[in-house]
C-alpha cells in the first residue's frame, strides 16, 4: 500500500478515471510533487495542470498548495531505516516500549477475553495472518473465536456480535477506513471493542475500550509500509500468555481440587 492509497485510499471512489490514473502514478513516485512544479509535474504524468488541482480538492484540499504541503509531510515522517537504526529501534522496544505496557492493561484485556461470550478477532491487509495467529492461539487454550479479514464479513460484524461479545481489533495504523467504520457500528450496538496497534495515537484507539500499543516508528520502503509486525504478535502473546494463566490453568487446578 503507498503513501497516497494509505491516507486517501477512501476517496477513490469519488475520483474520475483519469483523476484515478493520476493518483495512482502519484502513489507510486510521491517524490514527484516535491521534485517538479505544476506543470512539469502534468506534462510528466502526460495530463494537465487543471486535473492535477481537481484530484487535491477531492482528495480534501482547498488547492495543489496545501496538497504538495501535506504529502512532503507525510514523506518526512515515513522513511526508510538503515540497518543500524532498525536495531537500534528493537532494542529500544525491549528496554522502553515494554515498560509502557502495564500488567494492568494486560489483565484487562485477558479478563475481556474471559468474559466474551463470542469472541472475534480481525485483521486486513499484511494484519489478517497476524489475527489469524491470535485466533488460533486461542482455540489451542480452549477459547474459540472467530478471524475476520473480509470486508462483507466486517460489515456483518454488529449483526453477528452477542451481548458481552467482544472484537480484537489488529492494524497497525488505527486508521484504516473500513476498520474504523466496522468498530464504530460494533460500538452501537453495544459490542465491546478493544485494539492492538503500533501507533499510540490513532481514531482505532480513541473508539475503543481499551487498547495496547507499540510505538515503532513508521518504516517505508518504495512507498510501502514495512514496518515490522513482530511487536504487534509480542504484545498478543502477551496477552494470551496471561489469559492462559489467569483463566485457564486456574480453572484446571480448581477442578482438580
Amino acid at each position: 500500500m503507498g503513501i497516497l492509497i494509505e491516507h486517501f485510499g477512501n476517496r477513490i471512489t469519488e475520483l474520475s478515471e483519469s483523476e484515478k490514473n493520476i493518483f495512482y502514478d502519484l502513489d507510486n513516485s510521491p517524490e514527484l510533487v516535491n521534485r517538479l512544479n505544476l506543470t512539469d509535474l502534468a506534462t510528466k504524468l502526460t495530463t494537465s495542470n487543471s486535473t492535477i488541482i481537481r484530484l487535491a480538492q477531492r482528495l480534501g484540499f482547498h488547492g495543489y498548495s496545501q496538497f504538495k504541503y501535506e504529502l512532503a509531510r507525510l514523506l518526512k515522517e515515513t522513511t526508510y531505516i538503515n540497518e543500524k537504526d532498525l536495531l537500534s529501534q528493537y532494542q529500544s522496544f525491549f528496554q522502553n516500549t515494554l515498560n509502557d505496557i502495564t500488567l494492568e492493561s494486560l489483565e484487562f484485556f485477558a479478563y475481556q477475553i474471559s468474559k466474551a461470550t463470542n469472541l472475534f478477532i480481525v485483521g486486513v491487509g499484511l494484519t489478517k495472518p497476524i489475527a489469524e495467529y491470535m485466533s488460533k492461539r486461542l482455540y489451542q487454550i480452549n477459547k474459540p473465536s472467530m478471524y475476520i479479514y473480509e470486508s462483507h464479513m466486517l460489515d456483518l460484524l454488529p449483526q453477528l456480535i452477542k451481548q458481552d461479545g467482544l472484537v480484537i481489533f489488529i492494524s497497525m495504523s488505527g486508521e484504516t477506513n473500513s476498520l474504523l467504520i466496522s468498530a464504530k457500528k460494533v460500538k452501537q450496538t453495544n459490542g465491546k471493542v478493544l485494539s492492538i496497534t503500533n501507533s499510540k495515537s490513532n481514531s482505532l484507539n480513541n473508539i475503543a475500550l481499551s487498547s495496547i500499543s507499540s510505538g515503532i516508528p513508521t518504516n517505508v520502503y518504495h512507498n510501502y509500509d514495512i514496518t515490522s509486525r513482530a511487536f504487534l504478535m509480542i504484545n498478543i502473546d502477551l496477552i494470551l500468555e496471561l489469559y492462559l494463566k489467569r483463566y485457564v490453568e486456574s480453572t484446571i487446578c480448581q477442578n482438580s481440587d
